[in-house]
């Protein structure tokens, strides 16, 4: 039978600069994180623009371990998750190391989801198709082929289909957040698990209450992934900057 466990929990950080310092800040509630604290720090999101509007984050992603037929990684973090060790510790609570893992899963290959998988070297990755394209295009080409020319066989999942990775864990394309995003979901006895990546980044997405930074085009995109995975009848979703809930 699958087994499904978070394996470090998220967290989110916002900074800001003033004069000549960065400041700070955090709060509790991840909507608060998303939502709520660009108020609190002046921002308007009806004039604002993102990466104009004093406005950075420092996330902690949700981090997945499935193990079943095979030993799953999901979406095994930023840099500073894995340069400080915290990926291999999290691993030793289950008396895991790297070796024993045999797939990494990248729901999408921003840094915040996806930097730590060097530390896997070799082993094979899954991703969905036209993903490593959205990111050289968004990030430093040579960076991203240096990262993934670490890593073993590429298993990619096809747009608009799915991929199963092992008896009853099957990887579906769910593109919005990016745009060769997927999901995982995972049938583990009485149990129907969706680990989500950004598809889902707070429980208000489950509920369709979409962040106001997102396209009318986007927002689309993401209704009709959602809906794939919800239709699929989950019984725990594991979000993307979330705490795993069980939808209403």
């Amino acid at each position: 039978m699958n087994k499904v466990d978070v394996l470090i929990q998220p967290f989110c950080l916002r900074f800001s600069l003033h004069k000549d310092e960065i400041v700070y800040l955090v709060a509790s509630s991840a909507e608060m994180q998303l939502d709520e604290m660009e108020r609190f720090m002046g921002i308007d999101p009806a004039k604002d623009q993102l990466f104009d509007s004093n406005l950075g984050f420092l996330p902690v992603a949700t981090t997945t371990l499935i193990r079943g037929e095979k030993t799953i990684l999901v979406d095994p973090g930023a840099h500073h998750v894995g340069f400080y060790g915290m990926l291999k510790k999290a691993l030793q609570r289950f008396d895991l190391t790297f070796d024993d893992v045999d797939m990494v899963v990248l729901t999408h290959s921003h840094h915040d989801h996806a930097a730590s998988m060097t530390l896997l070297a070799g082993k094979p990755v899954v991703l969905g198709e036209g993903e490593l394209e959205y990111a050289r295009a968004g990030q430093s080409p040579a960076e991203v082929d240096a990262r993934f020319g670490r890593m073993g066989p590429q298993l990619v999942v096809p747009a608009g289909g799915s991929l199963e990775l092992c008896p009853g864990v099957v990887a579906i394309h769910t593109p919005g957040h990016t745009p060769g995003h997927i999901s995982v979901l995972v049938e583990a006895g009485d149990e129907r698990v969706a680990v989500t990546g950004d598809l889902v980044m707070v429980q208000a997405e489950y509920e369709r209450r979409w962040g106001h930074w997102y396209s009318p085009e986007t927002v689309a995109q993401l209704n009709d992934s959602l809906t794939k995975v919800r239709d699929w009848g989950p019984t725990l979703v594991l979000p993307g900057h979330d705490r795993a809930f069980r939808p209403r």
